[in-house]
């Protein structure tokens, strides 16, 4: 089949951006194809889809997962491809959403922010041993676990840990997160389904799951922002607090188009 796909991501993390329509079935193989070309050094890679009720252009992941680099990308895929040049909302729906997501871009600055759907759940939980708990987000389609310290455990624990936290909330994927709170830094790795190696977690959803445990735990009523800094760049969030309940969860930061592509498998 051929495959029309575009370069796109954050300025120091990309990712592909597949135009062509794709099974649900066949995306983690493509995906994969596309992630074995070299030269394109993808982290990771986004289908678009027509709408399926009141946004203007439908992006997947493929785990299903919702994914605040994705909406940003999709969002700034249809404004550009529609000649939108100012700040614009646009609603963008995303797999794991029942509603559409609000997505702010400015097509000309290279800027966009991404409102998430609120987690399932959050809490502490044990991991890695019943007497160690570790604050937990759980997103559509992902669960995150925060962990604090200089490294993650080793793959070979670390691994069989997210599996078993995946299956028990019956989601594809899940995430370890690393943070570095009084430095904002982040890193974060996921394990998914159909996947034998632990991968990068897209920035954007890194930054949310974050941002939503640290609210959780910490945040009183109000806005709480925080720049939270990563392997493919910083990224602003703005968790909304009120009544201690999480009420709105925003990404934001610079996003880029690259080049179009058409491949042949």
């Amino acid at each position: 089949m051929k495959l029309s796909f575009q370069t796109a991501g954050l300025p120091t993390w990309p990712v592909l951006l597949v135009k062509t329509p794709v099974d649900a079935a066949d995306r983690p193989a493509i995906a994969g194809k596309l992630k074995a070309i070299r030269e394109l050094g993808a982290k990771d890679v986004f289908f678009l889809a027509p709408p399926q009720g009141k946004g203007v252009v439908r992006v997947e992941t493929v785990t299903g997962a919702v994914s605040g680099t994705a909406l940003l990308l999709g969002g700034l895929s249809f404004a550009v491809g529609r000649g939108i040049r100012r700040e614009k909302k646009l609603p963008v729906e995303i797999g794991g959403s029942d509603a559409p997501c609000t997505v702010q871009l400015n097509p000309l600055a290279g800027h966009g922010a991404a409102d998430l759907p609120l987690p399932l759940w959050m809490g502490s939980r044990p991991f890695l041993s019943e007497a160690e708990t570790a604050p937990m987000v759980c997103l559509p389609g992902l669960v995150c676990v925060l962990r604090s310290g200089e490294a993650l455990p080793e793959e070979a624990v670390l691994a069989p840990a997210l599996d078993a936290l995946a299956r028990e909330n019956e989601v594809p994927a899940a995430a370890a997160l690393l943070w570095n709170f009084r430095a904002g830094s982040l890193s974060a790795v996921r394990w998914q389904t159909g996947e034998a190696d632990l991968t990068p977690l897209p920035c954007g959803v890194a930054a949310a799951g974050a941002a939503a445990a640290w609210s959780a735990r910490h945040g009183t009523d109000g806005h709480h922002r925080l720049t939270i800094r990563q392997p493919g760049g910083a990224l602003d969030t703005d968790a909304v607090v009120k009544g201690g309940r999480l009420q709105r969860l925003t990404v934001s930061g610079p996003v880029v188009l690259g080049p179009e592509y058409v491949v042949e498998f």
